[in-house]
């Protein structure tokens, strides 16, 4: 991995802006008890290793203030609120960070009112363009977009979802910013099934996820086993399909387990332009050969010799794809995915580097 040497990181200091309920204190208690893989959200805190000095949001609402920020949250999609609350750490900071476009338009909302100082912020972009077109009236465009043009930098984790802000998001600087997830936690050798047969594990919880699919490929059939780690799906699916378990809230330590012990690690999607990639990204760390829906943020991680894709929707051809390979053929398409992760660093430490990077280019920027 990425060392700090020669980062130019030093003297950054960095306000981590996140959505009310991300409070970093809780991390470490969370950590140590398996139930988040990093000790802060999104690992920010690696960014000290490259000079930074990190604080964070803190939640410190009352009842009444939350039942306000609530309702705004509904309204406008950002808050205001939370941000206000966390104004002295604004303040205090030479730039702001966030994982999210409504946490970086809530802060941007705070310096246009003039609350706050104007400080530059970097946002993390997820669902802003997805929504735009369905989800946003016209008069919440107009204000999300003068808010974005604010901003000083608009990530992205996935390149398709990128095109497609530039597409919808005229004047608001955007860029590609690689992902990054914790080694400690998914860093590992796989463990392929002993018995030989083949064992497909698959996670996740947002509605871009088409279990259907899946269950249609490989529901009951007596050479597969199936994995879905999956909060909301129905007990009425265990009796249904006798092959079939749905681990609730995996710890960190039997998330990876089961990782460890699959064939394939399967990413199952609906067609979107930004999902799946964190799964992705847990498998490349292991070594897991991926077999993904060609849709969402996947491709952006993975070349096509590097995973196997299929057609959005295609049940025969994910049971056509696990019959292609040999054991050979498979391990290699996952040796060759589990390298890319390490030349492109797509931990988190390699993400906070590229965050601390962008910070200096902007300071030295506006100091010059």
């Amino acid at each position: 991995m990425t060392s700090a040497d020669g980062d130019g990181g030093r003297g950054v200091r960095a306000y981590v802006h996140l959505a009310y309920g991300y409070d970093a204190e809780s991390y470490p208690r969370r950590h140590a008890e398996g139930q988040a893989p990093d000790r802060t959200p999104y690992g920010f805190h690696e960014a000290e290793r490259f000079g930074a000095r990190v604080t964070f949001a803190r939640d410190t609402l009352s009842h009444r203030a939350e039942r306000i920020a609530a309702f705004l949250r509904r309204r406008f999609h950002f808050d205001i609120v939370h941000a206000y609350a966390n104004r002295h750490a604004i303040r205090d900071a030479d730039i702001v960070w966030t994982m999210s476009e409504f946490d970086a338009t809530s802060v941007r909302a705070l310096m246009a009112l003039g609350l706050v100082p104007k400080r530059p912020i970097i946002g993390a972009a997820i669902w802003i363009v997805n929504w735009w077109d369905t989800r946003l009236l016209p008069w919440q465009r107009r204000l999300f977009l003068r808010l974005l043009r604010g901003l000083d930098l608009l990530t992205f984790h996935s390149a398709p979802c990128l095109d497609e802000a530039r597409r919808k998001l005229p004047g608001v600087r955007c860029e590609l910013m690689p992902f990054g997830i914790a080694t400690d936690t998914f860093l590992s050798a796989p463990a392929e099934p002993a018995d030989g047969r083949i064992r497909i594990v698959a996670a996740g919880n947002d509605k871009t996820r088409d279990w259907d699919v899946l269950l249609r490929a490989f529901g009951n059939d007596p050479d597969v086993d199936l994995v879905i780690i999956n909060q909301e799906l129905g007990d009425d699916l265990l009796t249904q399909y006798r092959n079939l378990t749905i681990p609730r809230r995996p710890s960190m330590a039997e998330f990876r387990r089961l990782y460890r012990s699959a064939t394939y690690i399967a990413i199952p999607l609906h067609e979107n332009n930004y999902s799946g990639l964190t799964v992705a990204l847990e498998a490349m760390a292991i070594g897991v050969p991926v077999l993904a829906t060609r849709s969402g943020g996947v491709t952006t991680y993975l070349a096509e010799d590097e995973a196997l894709f299929v057609p959005v929707g295609d049940a025969q051809a994910w049971r056509d794809a696990i019959h292609r390979q040999g054991v050979d053929e498979r391990r290699a398409m996952a040796e060759r995915a589990h390298a890319r992760f390490l030349r492109e660093d797509y931990s988190t430490t390699g993400m906070m580097q590229r965050f601390v990077r962008a910070s200096r280019a902007l300071l030295d920027r506006k100091a010059g």
